[in-house]
C-alpha cells in the first residue's frame, strides 16, 4: 500500500484583522483553518491565535481578535466544512459583520 503524503509550505503573512469598528463587512470565503502561532520560536514572545480563509485562489490569514463568539461561530463553519467533504465540497463560506453588539458570521 502507497502513502500518500502533502508537503504544505507555508509563509503566509499574519494579517491584522479587518473589521475595526460597527458597521465594518467583509466577504472572507471559507473557514479552512483556526490555530495558534508563536510569535518567535526561539524565545517565549508569545502566541498569536489565527484563522485562515480561502476563496478562489486567494488563501489569507488574520489574527483573530479577542472574542469567544467570534471563535465559536468560526469553528462552527469550520467542522461543518470538514464534514461535507466527505460529500464532495464545502459549503461554509462567510460574510463576517461587525455590529454594536458583536460579531454576526453569515453565509452569503
Amino acid at each position: 500500500m502507497t502513502k500518500h503524503r502533502e508537503v504544505i509550505q507555508q509563509s503566509l503573512p499574519i494579517l491584522d484583522w479587518p473589521l475595526k469598528n460597527a458597521g465594518d463587512e467583509k466577504f472572507f470565503g471559507y473557514v479552512v483553518s483556526i490555530g495558534v502561532f508563536p510569535l518567535n520560536w526561539e524565545n517565549d514572545d508569545g502566541y498569536v491565535p489565527y484563522v485562515d480563509f480561502a476563496y478562489g485562489h486567494r488563501y489569507e490569514r488574520y489574527r483573530l481578535p479577542e472574542d469567544d463568539d467570534l471563535r465559536r461561530q468560526l469553528f462552527r463553519y469550520m467542522r461543518d466544512n470538514i464534514n461535507q467533504t466527505s460529500c464532495g465540497g464545502m459549503y461554509g463560506k462567510v460574510w463576517i459583520t461587525l455590529t454594536k453588539d458583536g460579531y454576526e458570521v453569515d453565509l452569503p
